[in-house]
């Protein structure tokens, strides 16, 4: 089943996270966060999130950038210089979000004396569960970047509909088999290319996931003050509305969407922020009507002196995602 994260972008709104609140209440009863030497658990998750949305909002401000360029998939020398920020926060919001388990585990070990009681608390394994089902793919692929040279790797594409044009923009993480550098098996198995704007997605509902969880472990272990803090997280919206302002779709890979209703509101009734000129944004949305046509398509390795052979990915399909 779905679930259903309902996101209010209202300057003046409370947190989205679920967690946020809870956390807020913790009475220092519970807290042994001091004694272990962590920050105090909502200090540790603020902290946190506020990193991951950092990250994704400077890679949405760099793809804005790179989708108004009028020269089509092939950059020019200027826009050379912008690839290379686009791929830089790629993989520093999946750094952020894979070190975002490793804080969820320092709030919940705060709430033990040592970890041997930790690991034998029901909820903190069920916590664990969860995270790791979460986490899957923003780790491996952080893990493979740090680890195992595995790059990240642009493609474009052009397409035109309804007399508009543009160009879809996705990436690839770089492996190696038999001496030639291709897309890694390990993360393109099914499918060679992925959709930039679904990666900022991915990171949003895993944050969201993440919370969720963490609420649930929270309302099992930790006493609590009664009543709503009302815990506000500008940043959380900011980069929600940083990601809703780009264009939605996919290179036939399984949309974090597909998994999670991600409903976009704001309180006070101004959704000023959300307006784009980008064809397929929250504001600007695909038509349901005409086929597109697809043109000129790159995909772009990085020649390291040595190596003569590269197989260039090709996506196994182009969809527009709807907003509903």
């Amino acid at each position: 089943m779905k679930q259903l994260f309902g996101i209010d972008i209202a300057s003046t709104a409370v947190s989205s996270l679920r967690a946020h609140d809870q956390l807020a209440r913790c009475t220092l009863e519970d807290c042994r966060h001091e004694a272990r030497e962590l920050r105090m658990p909502l200090g540790i998750y603020n902290v946190s999130v506020s990193r991951v949305c950092d990250k994704v909002i400077r890679l949405c401000d760099r793809l804005d950038q790179y989708f108004s360029r009028p020269d089509g998939a092939s950059p020019t020398r200027t826009d050379d210089d912008l690839m290379q920020e686009v791929i830089d926060y790629i993989e520093l919001a999946l750094y952020a979000a894979a070190e975002h388990v490793d804080d969820l585990e320092a709030i919940a070990s705060g709430f033990f004396t040592n970890n041997a009681l930790r690991d034998k608390n029901q909820y903190f394994r069920a916590l664990q569960k969860q995270i790791k089902k979460n986490k899957k793919f923003v780790s491996a692929a952080a893990n493979a970047i740090k680890h195992q040279q595995a790059r990240i790797r642009m493609f474009s594409l052009e397409y035109s509909h309804l007399g508009k044009a543009g160009c879809f923009h996705g990436y690839f993480i770089e492996g190696v088999k038999n001496g030639v550098v291709v897309p890694s098996a390990t993360f393109h198995k099914d499918q060679q290319v992925f959709s930039i704007t679904s990666l900022a997605w991915e990171i949003i509902v895993f944050l969201l996931e993440c919370s969720n969880d963490l609420s649930s472990f929270l309302g099992q272990v930790a006493q609590q003050t009664v009543g709503p803090m009302n815990v506000p997280c500008p940043i959380f919206s900011k980069s929600v509305v940083a990601a809703a302002r780009l264009p939605l779709y996919t290179f036939g890979e399984e949309h974090p969407f597909s998994r999670a209703t991600v409903r976009i509101e704001s309180s006070d009734e101004n959704g000023e922020a959300l307006q784009s000129h980008h064809y397929g944004s929250i504001t600007n949305r695909w038509l349901n009507w005409g086929t597109p046509l697809f043109g000129s398509f790159v995909s772009r390795y990085v020649a390291d002196g040595v190596t003569k052979s590269f197989q260039f990915p090709t996506p196994k399909s182009v969809a527009f995602a709807h907003w509903n």
